[in-house]
């Protein structure tokens, strides 16, 4: 296999992204009450152009191609509140061609090392049913399960997670 390459997302990204989130996202379904999960697709699989900009915002490529995406923020999802010394996982997704090959797990050490590199020393994670246990080997640890707002009406269950980032 090609070696992964990852860089900044650009605003231009934002198409390719949000192909590859709904590819990646689709997968979920399995996991999730295939009922509403449709309407919820809707507004995950869009790539934020607000974390596009971000300059915390990655692409993950082989071949010049794009095979997954992912980033972090200081600002807390959905409430933009900051806390201090706290970082946030946004929006990962791997295409399904390209699992289990360290794609998502490339752009998690990238961003983990920035943030440890910005002083943060504990990031979050709303991490999706299936992708608790890709959260885990990485360290993260379970804090709850929880219901998050995804749009009117719109609920997806998921896990908080946390990893302490203070020893490394």
């Amino acid at each position: 296999m090609s070696e992964v390459s990852i860089r900044k997302a650009r605003i231009d990204d934002e198409c390719v992204l949000s192909e590859l989130l709904a590819a990646s996202y689709a997968e979920l379904r399995r996991s999730y009450d295939p009922h509403g999960f449709d309407a919820v697709l809707k507004y995950i699989s869009r790539a934020n152009p607000k974390l596009l900009a971000s300059g915390r915002f990655y692409v993950a490529t082989i071949n010049s191609v794009a095979v997954g995406c992912g980033g972090w923020s200081i600002e807390k999802p959905g409430s933009g509140e900051v806390v201090s010394a706290t970082g946030h996982i946004r929006h990962f997704g791997t295409h399904p061609a390209f699992l289990r090959r360290g794609v998502a797990r490339r752009i998690l050490q990238h961003c983990v090392d920035e943030a440890c590199d910005e002083a943060i020393v504990t990031m979050m994670c709303l991490s999706t049913l299936p992708a608790e246990e890709f959260y885990r080997s990485c360290g993260f640890r379970r804090v709850a399960t929880i219901d998050v707002k995804i749009g009117p009406g719109l609920i997806l269950p998921a896990v908080e997670m946390t990893l302490d980032l203070s020893a490394r």
